[in-house]
């Protein structure tokens, strides 16, 4: 019996876009039509996991082409993931996690065309990077030049951050609170699905602004708030398919003696005290800030708010046996 799953500290309104349902019709139609998926159960999970209504919640003033723009690349981070990294073999074979990712970040690299650079093909569509080009051509219509600059910086950092645990654990060595925290950071991916959702939703917000330290704590804020929460949801799943994914609770587990209970409510402790820290730096940024820095602001809250609500009631994050986390009695209603 999985433990139960505590309620979070959140004291943000949910908010949700009119066409959840539509977009969530949509992404499943194209991943089918891609081939976003290793077997038909896999795509079943993936069309009940609700990437459109994670979607809808988190760019809830989105237009239909952004939003569902939104979800397509929400489903590809999904299905990359889970392919090549937490459902794959990379534990056991660390080369296999590099080329996945080299793979990758071939796709967000500048267009070099000289003799001594060679574009990275996938004519088996074994990575699907045709897919990944298409999407990034759609959204660098939609980006500012220094958006979509800052958008494929953030995705290569995304998946460098997947070779830390499969480096690690093949040299036997046990992950580290501190490397594991600070590799969290950026392997949650909120910062380039925050600069997505800027995108698709018109947000003003200008770099010089974004690299205010003050704005960039909130960020980091926001990030390990999504970060704890996601470990939380998806603790149980990940031991079900492999108990050699990291998560915040496996780790204190490990590392201060704790048992799973006991592991589950500090992590919400954690949790509960990053979203306190964001509270209290976010009213004095934003008691001076400029109306785009406050527009980041309010995105930043939706996403933190979305993420929660999506997370609770995904199929994403059910165990696939008999028996589900329990959510707590607690949980706040969502819109």
């Amino acid at each position: 019996m999985p433990e139960p799953l505590p309620d979070l500290y959140c004291p943000i309104q949910p908010r949700i876009n009119c066409l959840s349902a539509e977009a969530d019709a949509h992404v499943a139609a194209w991943m089918e039509a891609e081939h976003l998926y290793e077997q038909p159960g896999q795509l079943h999970r993936y069309v009940n996991s609700g990437f459109g209504t994670f979607a809808a919640r988190v760019c809830p003033d989105a237009g239909p082409d952004g939003l569902y723009l939104f979800a397509r690349w929400l489903a590809f981070g999904f299905f990359y993931d889970d392919t090549f990294f937490d459902e794959g073999d990379s534990r056991s074979r660390p080369g296999a996690a590099a080329d996945a990712v080299m793979a990758a970040v071939s796709v967000f690299s500048p267009e070099v065309t000289t003799a001594f650079f060679l574009r990275r093909e996938d004519h088996a569509r074994d990575h699907r990077l045709g897919t990944a080009r298409e999407l990034l051509r759609d959204i660098r219509v939609l980006a500012r030049p220094e958006q979509f600059h800052r958008f494929c910086t953030q995705m290569t950092l995304w998946f460098y951050s997947y070779l830390y645990e499969p480096v690690a654990q093949s040299a036997g060595r046990t992950l580290s609170l501190p490397g594991y925290t600070t590799n969290r950071l950026h392997n949650i991916a909120t910062a380039p699905y925050v600069t997505l959702a800027e995108i698709v939703t018109g947000c003003p917000v200008s770099a010089d602004e974004l690299a205010h330290p003050d704005v960039r704590r909130l960020s980091g804020l926001a990030a390990y708030q999504m970060a704890w929460c996601n470990d939380i949801h998806s603790a149980a799943r990940e031991t079900q398919v492999d108990d050699r994914v990291a998560n915040l609770p496996a780790l204190l587990r490990a590392e201060l003696g704790l048992d799973a209970g006991q592991a589950m409510l500090r992590t919400a402790q954690v949790h509960d005290r990053t979203m306190e820290a964001f509270e209290r730096l976010e009213r004095t940024v934003a008691a001076t800030a400029s109306p785009a820095v406050n527009a980041y602001l309010d995105l930043l809250r939706t996403w933190m708010r979305g993420h929660y609500d999506w997370c609770r009631f995904t199929l994403r994050y059910q165990l696939t046996a008999a028996g589900s986390p329990t959510v707590g009695a607690r949980t706040a209603e969502v819109s």
